[in-house]
């Protein structure tokens, strides 16, 4: 019969029932076997399709981790905490190696080529992207000097004292801004930059301070995804694996291949690009490693961390940038601080008529394997 010599009314019904009737379809075998209820006749169901899954942002697709391992959900939101409980304090600015105080705090140097967006970074870092401590210039060369902020811990602790009449210390107000930053913090140095706007004298300073410093648990070399390796981020980062530094590639601007266009990408093209970003860091190691072998050095592992300090994770968490939270638990894995509880400052509270102090310490809940910080009650 042909359906397209019926009459148009017919010929609808007939296309309507069509697709509501799934057909089916039976594949025969010539292999007989007995299974108990069809007789000797096999159907053979088609294998059921598997769909490929698609990466999504997460810790593991964003950042490449060779030596540790990636951090949980529980140990970035303690990060995260971390950096921004307290807000960051300028401890010292000197622009010689010889002028750095004798603090006892751990330090972590960031630097980079100039106009790589090291201050953007250390702002969303600090958890104030529209504060900017760090200042940003479109004008390379705009961090002149070595600048040390102090981060978490007690926060700035003398500078407040007061005697009894209400006058502030005088003691305590003459002391070195780094001598009244409390326990348990971290120092954050930002280094100036080099290349384009930079000056010979910052790279010797810049040298001695990465070669003598005894207080330096890392150096964080940061590195333009879109540009990538220039020759003189090769050369500093065979320098500091020749003496032994310790240090950590960040690509920066990662949200310029993953997110290009104000719209955020679908599943599939974010999917997309996270593999081309994992290509890009696989290109950087064996560049890196081809340098090194060129003048006697050996392949080397490393942690690769992506980030970005403009665009956000997703609409939810606006004031979360791209992979900060990792590079945040990576300075404190660095300083050692990765295990230790949030320093609780004194305060006051009043319970059952009478005020108490409140503790210092915290105890650590029961969240089924995972470490979890909580605040006792008093």
């Amino acid at each position: 019969m042909n359906i397209l010599r019926l009459p148009p009314a017919l010929r609808r019904e007939v296309y309507r029932c069509s697709a509501a009737c799934a057909p089916i379809t039976r594949h025969l075998t010539t292999t007989a076997y007995n299974d108990g209820w069809n007789d000797g006749l096999d159907i053979d169901h088609a294998p059921p399709t598997v769909s490929k899954s698609l990466l999504t942002l997460s810790p593991a697709t964003l950042n490449s981790y060779d030596v540790s391992t990636p951090p949980s959900s529980t140990e970035l939101r303690h990060a995260g905490a971390f950096f921004t409980r307290q807000p960051p304090h300028i401890l010292f600015t000197t622009p010689y190696f010889r002028s750095f105080p004798p603090s006892p705090f751990p330090e972590v140097a960031f630097l980079g080529r100039s106009n790589v967006g090291k201050s953007s970074l250390l702002n969303a870092l600090f958890g104030r992207p529209t504060e900017k401590p760090a200042h940003v210039s479109k004008r390379p060369g705009k961090t002149r000097t070595m600048n040390g902020y102090g981060i978490g811990g007690e926060g700035m602790v003398g500078a407040k004292a007061r005697t009894k009449e209400g006058r502030v210390d005088a003691k305590e107000a003459s002391d070195p801004t780094w001598k009244r930053f409390g326990r348990g913090g971290v120092v954050v140095v930002d280094m100036p930059g080099y290349g384009a706007g930079s000056r010979g004298e910052w790279g010797g300073e810049i040298m001695k301070y990465l070669e003598g410093r005894k207080q330096l648990r890392r150096t964080f070399v940061l590195v333009d995804t879109a540009h990538g390796l220039k020759g003189s981020d090769l050369q500093l980062l065979l320098h500091l694996r020749q003496q032994g530094v310790p240090h950590q590639i960040v690509l920066s601007k990662v949200d310029k291949l993953l997110y290009p266009e104000p719209k955020a990408p679908g599943p599939q093209k974010l999917h997309n690009r996270l593999l081309k970003l994992q290509d890009t860091c696989a290109e950087l190691k064996d560049k890196l490693n081809e340098a090194a072998a060129g003048v006697g050095g050996r392949s080397a592992m490393h942690d690769l961390l992506c980030c970005s300090a403009e665009k956000s994770i997703d609409e939810k968490g606006r004031h979360r940038r791209i992979g900060i939270d990792e590079l945040r638990w990576s300075v404190l894995t660095a300083c050692g601080l990765e295990g230790k509880p949030l320093v609780q400052s004194k305060i006051q509270k009043e319970r059952n008529g009478r005020r108490v102090e409140a503790p210092r310490t915290r105890q650590r809940a029961d969240t089924g394997g995972e470490e979890e910080y909580m605040p006792m009650d008093a």
